[in-house]
């Protein structure tokens, strides 16, 4: 099946929460290592949907398989950046599906939000994540040392911006 690219809908919160529950116990590329309850996750689109902020899914059907959100900073002085955080199930990886998420969400996030500069954290351990993060324009600013010890493993945070 295509996959196709749609806003954040309270439609597909259900999905989206499996998605990240999904990639968080993965234990390797998000800081959470389990979802967050149903109830939550559907507060949180429903908070997204409410605002019109930048919040895509990849579709296979009426499954989320992918997401990216860029979502604007809450205090005085940093309202002007958003943070970005994204996923891609296993199964779907390698297919551009984060290169279509993170264009939409990005032009979302300049054109209807207004927003001046999007950052990101990533581990250094995701070295294809970080290709992606810098093939669409963002630059490194700096790196936490043993920022995540997990399992017995420490990893560095990489610290990524892009003005828009």
């Amino acid at each position: 099946m295509e996959i196709r690219y749609e806003h954040a809908s309270e439609k597909y919160a259900e999905s989206f929460g499996a998605a990240v529950d999904a990639v968080a116990r993965e234990r390797k590329y998000l800081v959470a290592t389990t979802g967050f309850p149903p109830e939550s996750t559907i507060e949180f689109v429903r908070d997204l949907v409410e605002n019109n902020l930048a919040q895509y899914f990849a579709l296979d059907g009426e499954t989320v398989v992918g997401w990216c959100d860029a979502l604007p900073m809450r205090s005085e002085g940093f309202r002007h950046v958003g943070v970005l955080g994204m996923g891609v199930l296993p199964g779907h990886r390698g297919r551009g599906i984060g290169t279509k998420l993170i264009r939409l969400t990005i032009k979302h996030a300049k054109k209807v939000n207004g927003l001046e500069k999007i950052e990101l954290q990533v581990y250094k351990s995701n070295a294809t994540a970080i290709s992606l993060y810098e093939k669409a324009g963002f630059f490194r600013e700096g790196e936490r040392i043993d920022a995540r010890k997990l399992d017995g493993r420490y990893d560095n945070l990489v610290l990524m911006g892009l003005k828009l």
